[in-house]
C-alpha cells in the first residue's frame, strides 16, 4: 500500500469524549530474507488522526500519530461538542483500525459519515430547547404576579448567558432575538391569527419601536448590517411641523406605552387578553417544541450577530454542514483526447435555465468525484471572469456572493495514453446550510459539441501559432482549450474583438478558457461586447 487511506469520523457528546484507537500494521509478508544485511528497511505503518472542518484546508490540529510496526493502541480525548476527524493510514502490506468508544460515533468513508453532521448538534440542540422552554415558562406565568418576574430572568439567562459588556452589541442581541421570536411565531400561524397578536407580542417583549423599525422582508443579516439606520426623508420641514410631529409621536407613545405597561401587569384587564391571545401562540409552538426552537436559534445565526460567538454550541457552527451530489455520465473516450465532462452556469440572482441558482451569500466547497486520471473543475465568476482560487489544481472552499451574470462550473477531463471506457462523474456542492445551490432543471447537461483543429506549428517573426475569425450566429457560452505536441511549451491564448483582447489565459503545454460567453450578430448583451466577431489567438 503506498498511499494513505483516509476515514472520517463523526463524534458529538455533551460530555467529554475519550476515543481508544487500536492501529495494527502488516509491514512485511513471510520471513524469507527478513534478518539478512542485504534486506531492505522495513517501513513501520503510520496513522494519523486530524480534527478538520470541510471550511478550510488546513486542519483544526492533531490529536493522534501512532507509529508502528505490529500493534499499538492510543487514547484520543476531544472536548464537549461536535467533532469531524479524519484518519489516514499508511502501511507497505495492510493494516486493521479499532476504534472503541462509550460515546455513539460513525467511522467509515465520506459517503458514509458526511450525512450525520446535517442535523444540529446536540448543545444547539440544548440551548434551544432551553430558550424555547424558557419562552414557555414566561407565557405560562404570564398572568402570576409572583412567578412573573423570575420566569422572565431565566428566559434572560436562556438566551443571554454571557453578558457581553458592549451596550451597543448587548441592544443588537436582544434585538436579534426579539425580531426571531416574531417572525417564528407568525410563522407558527397557520390560521388567521387573533387580532392583538403584534400587541400582545409587544407586551412580552416590551419594545415598542421593534416591529415599526424592522422590514417583514429584510433578512436578519441584513438588518445588523444596517445598524438600526432609518431612511432618511430629504424633505425639509419647518422648526414649527416638527415640534408638533415631535410632540404628537410623544403623547402617543406615551399613552401606548402605558397599554403595554398595563398589559405586563398581572390582574389587569389588558394582562388577561394578552396572556389568553399569547397561550393560542404558545398552544401551536408546543406541540412541535424542538423543531421550533431549532428554527429559532437557527434565525438567530443567521443574523451573523457577533453575540452568537458567545454561546458554546457556535463552536460547532466550524462542523456543520450540508451536501447536495449532481451526476452525470460521460460516453467512451479514445487515447490522448481531451473533452468536456460538465459545465453548468450558475447564477446567484437571476433564474436562467439551465443554471445553479445561489439563494444567498454561502461559503461552498465544490469537490469532484471520478475515476479519471486527469480531470481539472474550474469555477468562474460571470461577471469579473475571474476564476474561483484553486490549490494544487483543487476548487478550495471559497465565499460566493450574490451577483448578475452568476457562476460557471466547467469540468475538463483528458484520457491520456489509454482507452476510457464511459462511466460517471459526480459533482459534490458542500455548504454550511441548505438552501443549497440547485439547477433549474432536473438534470445537468452533460452532451457537448466539440469542434477539433489539428494544424502544424509554422515558425515566424510574431510567434503565433495560429489565428481563427469565429462567425457567431447564435449566442451560446463555450469552452476553448489549446493543446500542443511540446509539453513543456508556454501558451499564450487570447480571444480578441477588433482587434481588443476581451480574454487571455497563459498555460505550460496547454491553455484553457473554461467558459466564455459569445454574442450573436443580431444582438448586444453585454456592456464589454457589441456582437461582433471575436478572434481566438494564440502566441
Amino acid at each position: 500500500m503506498e498511499e494513505r487511506v483516509p476515514y472520517y469520523l463523526f463524534v458529538d457528546s455533551l460530555k467529554p469524549i475519550e476515543l481508544l484507537v487500536c492501529f495494527s500494521a502488516l509491514v512485511r509478508w513471510g520471513e524469507s530474507g527478513a534478518l539478512t544485511k542485504e534486506s531492505p528497511p522495513v517501513e513501520p505503518g503510520l496513522l494519523t488522526a486530524e480534527a478538520i472542518t470541510w471550511k478550510s484546508l488546513k486542519p483544526l490540529s492533531v490529536v493522534l500519530r501512532i507509529h508502528t510496526y505490529a500493534t499499538k493502541a492510543s487514547m484520543v480525548r476531544l472536548p464537549v461538542g461536535r467533532h469531524m476527524l479524519l484518519f489516514n493510514a499508511y502501511s507497505p502490506v495492510g493494516h486493521a483500525i479499532h476504534v472503541c468508544s462509550m460515546t455513539t460515533f460513525v467511522i467509515g468513508d465520506e459517503d458514509v459519515v458526511l450525512p450525520n453532521f446535517e442535523p444540529e448538534s446536540y448543545r444547539f440542540t440544548e440551548q434551544s430547547v432551553m430558550i424555547m422552554k424558557a419562552i414557555g415558562n414566561v407565557i405560562a406565568n404570564f398572568k402570576d404576579r409572583g412567578k412573573l418576574p423570575a420566569a422572565l430572568r431565566d428566559l434572560q439567562a436562556a438566551h443571554y448567558p454571557i453578558p457581553l459588556n458592549n451596550k451597543e452589541l448587548t441592544l443588537q442581541h436582544f434585538r436579534v432575538f426579539h425580531i426571531s421570536l416574531w417572525r417564528l411565531m407568525k410563522k407558527s400561524q397557520v390560521a388567521k391569527p387573533p387580532l392583538n397578536f403584534k400587541f400582545a407580542f409587544r407586551a412580552m417583549v416590551l419594545d415598542t419601536d421593534l416591529l415599526d423599525s424592522f422590514s417583514e422582508d429584510a433578512s436578519l443579516a441584513e438588518w445588523v448590517d444596517l445598524k438600526y439606520s432609518m431612511p432618511v426623508n430629504e424633505k425639509e420641514y419647518s422648526p414649527e411641523e416638527i415640534a408638533a410631529a415631535v410632540k404628537i409621536q410623544s403623547m402617543w407613545k406615551g399613552n401606548y406605552v402605558r397599554l403595554l405597561m398595563k398589559a405586563r401587569t398581572p390582574e389587569t384587564k389588558e394582562n388577561i387578553s394578552v396572556a389568553d391571545t399569547l397561550q393560542k401562540i404558545w398552544a401551536v409552538l408546543e406541540m412541535n417544541l424542538e423543531q421550533y426552537a431549532l428554527s429559532l436559534l437557527r434565525l438567530m445565526f443567521k443574523s451573523k450577530c457577533k453575540s452568537m460567538e458567545s454561546y458554546p454550541c457556535y463552536q460547532d457552527e466550524e462542523t456543520k454542514l450540508a451536501f447536495a451530489d449532481h451526476t452525470v455520465n460521460y460516453t467512451d473516450q479514445p487515447p490522448n483526447s481531451w473533452f468536456i465532462v460538465f459545465r453548468q452556469k450558475g447564477s446567484c440572482f437571476c433564474n436562467y435555465r439551465e443554471t445553479f441558482l445561489v439563494p444567498q451569500d454561502i461559503i461552498l466547497l465544490p469537490k469532484v468525484y471520478t475515476t479519471l486520471q486527469i480531470c481539472m473543475l474550474h469555477v468562474i465568476n460571470n461577471d469579473t471572469l475571474e476564476q474561483v482560487p484553486k490549490v494544487f489544481q483543487k476548487v478550495v472552499p471559497y465565499l460566493y456572493s450574490k451577483n448578475k451574470k452568476g457562476y460557471t462550473f466547467v469540468a475538463e477531463a483528458y484520457t491520456g495514453d489509454s482507452f476510457v471506457s464511459g462511466s460517471r462523474w459526480k459533482l459534490r456542492l458542500i455548504g454550511s446550510y441548505n438552501p443549497l445551490p440547485f439547477l433549474a432543471r432536473d438534470t445537468p447537461c452533460s452532451t457537448f459539441t466539440i469542434k477539433e483543429i489539428r494544424d502544424y506549428y509554422i515558425p515566424n517573426d510574431k510567434k503565433i501559432l495560429f489565428r481563427y475569425s469565429i462567425k457567431v450566429t447564435m449566442a451560446q457560452s463555450i469552452t476553448i482549450q489549446v493543446r500542443t505536441s511540446k509539453p513543456d511549451a508556454f501558451i499564450k491564448l487570447q480571444v480578441l474583438e477588433s482587434e481588443e483582447i476581451i480574454m487571455s489565459t497563459v498555460g505550460k503545454g496547454q491553455a484553457l478558457i473554461p467558459a466564455f460567453y459569445f454574442l450573436g450578430n443580431e444582438k448586444a448583451l453585454s456592456s464589454h461586447s457589441h456582437g461582433k466577431p471575436r478572434f481566438p489567438c494564440c502566441q
